[in-house]
């Protein structure tokens, strides 16, 4: 099993993450545009966790074995926690709030890529993933512009 597959369910899990993160943060910036661009944001994510979740099979006893063993999931893990910290401590600077954004979607991006090209997940899988990064790539076009403007 490659990091990819077995990390699956934790890109589920922050892409439910980080939905929850920018519909909040759709609610907190006064931007009409920024918050919209958010709310683009939330909804990427929350279509690719519920598409992923539905072809996402979890095996009842490799999930009970993943607990012990999970460096592939502990840099993913790393992204959900970006995201709990960012609702906690809501940057005041917008250059800070956007560059600490454009970080994790970069790397949430440069994961999913790796999904497209491992062999291993079903074509399904694999489709989702690359539609996502292709919505990705226009957001995160959008949030740089943002980070650039603050």
């Amino acid at each position: 099993m490659t990091d990819t597959s077995s990390s699956i369910s934790d890109l589920i899990d922050i892409s439910e993450d980080g939905t929850a993160f920018y519909e909040e943060a759709a609610q907190k910036v006064k931007d009409k545009k920024v918050s919209a661009l958010f709310a683009k944001l939330a909804k990427a994510k929350s279509e690719l966790a519920a598409e992923l979740s539905g072809e996402v099979k979890p095996a009842p006893k490799a999930k009970a074995k993943k607990t012990t063993a999970k460096k592939p999931a502990s840099a993913l893990g790393e992204l959900s926690k970006v995201y709990a910290g960012m609702r906690k401590q809501w940057p005041e600077s917008p250059a800070e709030r956007f560059t600490r954004m454009a970080e994790i979607e970069g790397q949430l991006q440069t994961t999913f890529q790796k999904v497209v090209l491992d062999r291993e997940h079903s074509f399904v899988v694999r489709v989702l993933a690359k539609q996502y990064v292709s919505k990705a790539e226009v957001l995160n076009k959008e949030l740089r512009a943002c980070q650039r403007n603050a």
